[in-house]
Parts: structure tokens; C-alpha cells; sequence
């Protein structure tokens, strides 16, 4: 008996919630964001603008502001929500392969919510540009696992004709969903999906920061630029500009 066994690629189904992606904007969660949100700022003489931030403390004042709780603060920047379908068959022959029993498929979809972040303790660079501020933010990762919507999960299975029920075929592919979602978490294709999200992300939660600093507006910085560190060049256009 010869058994062969092919594993498709993955296809992704159309649906209206295909390829979902969500602009967070500066998230904290729970006691972070309590945390932070409700710092009291520093209060300038009445009428009296407060001084810009200089070259030598816009990054020492902004990693001070961080809550320090944990090494593990996150900041999440954008979520993005697909079908994932995975197919696998395996195959039966019998007589030195001169009878076909027939192929087993066995096909899983399910959607999943993929989550990006950064993490808030790692090194941050800003840098005034005139009224712009540059931010060197740290690289955006990739929550793992994924989020897998269980309840939406879909089975599909087809019994070659000579073949028991190929429901052990639909259990073994069950059981490399997670691994394979990981890895579909980070791939780059994906990564550069949520890319320009994660930028305007951080450039909301840079622009809450500077106008709580009383930094933010017509008379202080009012453009920012976001650079990932894992990016070589600086976008050419600003993340972010004051309306």
C-alpha cells in the first residue's frame, strides 16, 4: 500500500471580514493607561507659553513620562482580522499503485485577530526638526499566539471511495493551526499590512504626550515623523501634521 500525503498552500477565503485593520491609537491597557492618562502636567506661568523641548531633553522627558509597572508594558498599535483556510489530503493506492482508493481532504477555516505592538521599555529616539519632532520607535511586533475565533471555526472533510472517514486527517490539521498562525503573524507581507497603521498609532501617542507637555500646537511642534527601527530610511512624508 503507498500512501501520499500533499499539504496545499493557504488560501485565504473572501469575505467582508477578510482583511480588517484597526487603527488603535495610542492604547494603553488598564492600569497603564489610568496611570498615564492622569499624570498631572507641568503648569507654565499664567499666559506664558512653556519652553520648546531641546535637542538634549525631548527623548530623556519622553521615556521619563512611561509608566514604569512592568518590562513587559506594551503599547498596542493595530489589529488586523482575516480567514485563514488550511487544506491538507492524503492520498491511498493498493497493488503496486494500480488501484486508487481514493483521497482523503481535509479542510479547517477559522477566523483569526492578529495584534500588533511595541514594546514601551525599549529604546526610543526623539529628535526636534524645527516644528517637527522625528520619533525612532521601537519595532512593532507580533502577539503570539494570534487570537483564533473558535466559534466560528469551520470544518470540511472528503472520504476517498475506498477510505474510512478522514477524520484523523481533520485532527492533525487541527493541531498545526497555532504554529502556523504564528508564523503567518510575521510574515512580511503581513507586517507591511499593518505597517502604516503602527505608524500612525505611535504618532497619536507621541502627539497626546507633547500636548499634555503643552508642546503640541501653532506656537510649538506641530508635524510628526515616525521611524520604526527596523526601517533603513525615514518616510518622506510626515506621520502626522497639526489641521
Amino acid at each position: 500500500m503507498d500512501h501520499s500525503r500533499k499539504d496545499f498552500p493557504l488560501i485565504t477565503q473572501p469575505s467582508t471580514d477578510t482583511t480588517v485593520v484597526v487603527i488603535t491609537g495610542a492604547s494603553l491597557a488598564g492600569l497603564a493607561a489610568y496611570l498615564y492618562l492622569n499624570r498631572k502636567p507641568s503648569t507654565p506661568a499664567l499666559n506664558q507659553s512653556p519652553p520648546r523641548f531641546t535637542q538634549q531633553d525631548l527623548t530623556a522627558r519622553f521615556t521619563a513620562s512611561i509608566p514604569e509597572i512592568t518590562s513587559e508594558l506594551n503599547l498596542e498599535l493595530a489589529t488586523c482580522k482575516q480567514v485563514e483556510t488550511f487544506t491538507q489530503s492524503d492520498g491511498c493506492t493498493v497493488l503496486w499503485g494500480l488501484l486508487d482508493l481514493g483521497t482523503n481532504v481535509a479542510q479547517v477555516s477559522v477566523p483569526v485577530t492578529y495584534r500588533y505592538h511595541l514594546q514601551l521599555r525599549d529604546v526610543w529616539r526623539l529628535e526636534p526638526r524645527g516644528q517637527m519632532v522625528r520619533v525612532v520607535a521601537p519595532t512593532f511586533q507580533a502577539a503570539l499566539p494570534p487570537a483564533i475565533h473558535t466559534d466560528e471555526l469551520q470544518r470540511l472533510s472528503v472520504r476517498g471511495w475506498g477510505r474510512f472517514a478522514p477524520t484523523d486527517l481533520v485532527q492533525q490539521l487541527e493541531q498545526q493551526i497555532t504554529p502556523k498562525l504564528a508564523a503567518l503573524a510575521d510574515d512580511p507581507r503581513r507586517r507591511q499590512l499593518v505597517r502604516d497603521t503602527c505608524r500612525k498609532s505611535v504618532a497619536e501617542f507621541v502627539r497626546l504626550w507633547l500636548e499634555r507637555e503643552g508642546q503640541w500646537g501653532r506656537s510649538g511642534f506641530n508635524q510628526i515623523q515616525v521611524q520604526f527601527a527596523d526601517e533603513a530610511a525615514l518616510p518622506s512624508v510626515p506621520t502626522l501634521k497639526l489641521s
